[in-house]
């Protein structure tokens, strides 16, 4: 009952999320039968929530997650989840029809119990059958339901899991690149400055690659701004621009860079094949994010599994009211209907939140990892190329009087 009545105060008042301290629209303000624009449905709570979702796990993350005190965490925040913040008119609706139909055949029907015990007749007497259904149709339909949302639950999740596995392939391939690049230009017959230009314009283009796919992939609204900054910061002015003006497909224009960059290496032919190999698989990692993105789960499953299980759940109330006869005045079946809703509808707005998988990953930390990783091999670079010319140093006296 605590429960029911913190949801229904909550979604009639209506939630309120913020994003770097600015107020965001509530729920309540939409309504159901509106059409509303990509501007308007960005202001919802479940779109300015997803890039709080990003988690990126580190070894004190770990410990939190498995700490044996995270159910009753679950337990006492649940009010504060976003699924039930995203959720909160249509538990609101569900609930508002247990109510009404407790009221309906308490008034006008059946009459009511008072607080004594004692029944009263109906305040308005209306010759008419109780509002309630027989409970068989949902027990029998319950497991057609149930295969559904498993089937959209586990569809949502692979696509996910394909996305996060693209890109660990744009990740390893990349250290590849940088790692191959850096030890076979140490060994190039080449001034240390040349080296150190060619190795840093390699790592540019390393870190170029997955920022372009990044913005790419999330909403020019969230990302364009800080595309432009990390390009004209990092890049020298030619390409920064050029990359900023290309508008199609950045990732494909990034990869390009990386081409030229690559065979501008003087080492042997097989050397650069062997690194355009790990490109090509670049490449690939591009075309199933672009394929993930690009391809819903067929809608017609969509669709037809949010009516079936909208249409039960706004059906359960009337079959629960019998059943529930033993609680007073048949109250229980109010909390009843919002807990049954919760679930339910929060196994469908999970998959349709893992649905499109790219604005839910940390995709600022992959990409900023692999550009960290770059830097680091132009480091290393350095670093040898400066020992070697310590030791050459320290040889020549020795030859000297050797010779």
């Amino acid at each position: 009952m605590v429960f029911c009545l913190a949801l229904l105060l909550s979604a009639a008042d209506g939630f309120v999320a913020t994003q770097a301290g600015n107020q965001i629209r509530t729920l309540t303000d939409v309504s159901l039968n509106a059409k509303m624009s990509i501007e308007e449905l960005e202001l919802q709570y479940g779109e300015q929530s997803r890039p709080f979702r990003r988690d990126f796990f580190s070894h004190e993350k770990w410990v939190k997650h498995r700490a044996p005190y995270r159910f009753t965490r679950n337990l006492a925040n649940i009010l504060k989840s976003g699924v039930v913040r995203s959720l909160a008119k249509e538990i609101f609706l569900i609930s508002s029809v247990a109510t009404f139909l407790v009221g309906w055949n308490a008034l006008f029907v059946a009459g009511l119990d008072d607080f004594a015990g004692v029944h009263h007749a109906p305040l308005i007497p209306l010759n008419v059958p109780l509002l309630k259904l027989p409970l068989e149709p949902f027990t029998l339909s319950s497991p057609a339901l149930s295969l559904l949302l498993v089937f959209r639950t586990n569809s949502s999740y692979k696509r996910w899991d394909e996305a996060r596995k693209a890109w660990g392939v744009i990740v390893n391939n990349s250290r590849t690149i940088v790692r191959q690049t850096a030890v076979w230009l140490m060994q190039a017959d080449i001034p240390a400055e040349e080296k150190q230009r060619l190795m840093k314009r390699v790592a540019d283009a390393v870190w170029l690659f997955p920022r372009a796919e990044m913005r790419h992939l999330l909403s020019p609204r969230e990302d364009e701004k800080s595309y432009v900054n990390d390009v004209r910061t990092r890049l020298p002015p030619p390409l920064a621009e050029s990359m900023i003006s290309f508008k199609r497909h950045r990732p494909s224009r990034a990869l390009y860079e990386m081409t030229n960059a690559i065979n501008d290496l003087p080492i042997e032919f097989f050397r650069r094949v062997n690194i355009d190999e790990s490109v090509s698989h670049l490449c690939d990692a591009m075309g199933g994010c672009d394929r993930i993105f690009s391809s819903p789960i067929p809608l017609v499953y969509t669709r037809h599994t949010a009516r079936f299980l909208e249409l039960w759940l706004l059906g359960i109330p009337l079959a629960l009211y019998q059943p529930l006869a033993g609680s007073w005045n048949h109250i229980l079946l109010i909390p009843v209907s919002a807990v049954i809703s919760f679930f339910l509808l929060g196994i469908e707005e999970l998959s349709i939140q893992l649905e499109e998988p790219f604005s839910v990953l940390p995709l600022a930390n992959i990409a900023g990892g692999i550009g960290k990783s770059a830097d680091e091999h132009v480091e290393w670079l350095d670093e040898v190329m400066d020992r070697n010319g310590e030791l050459q140093k320290a040889q020549q006296p020795q030859m000297q009087d050797f010779l």
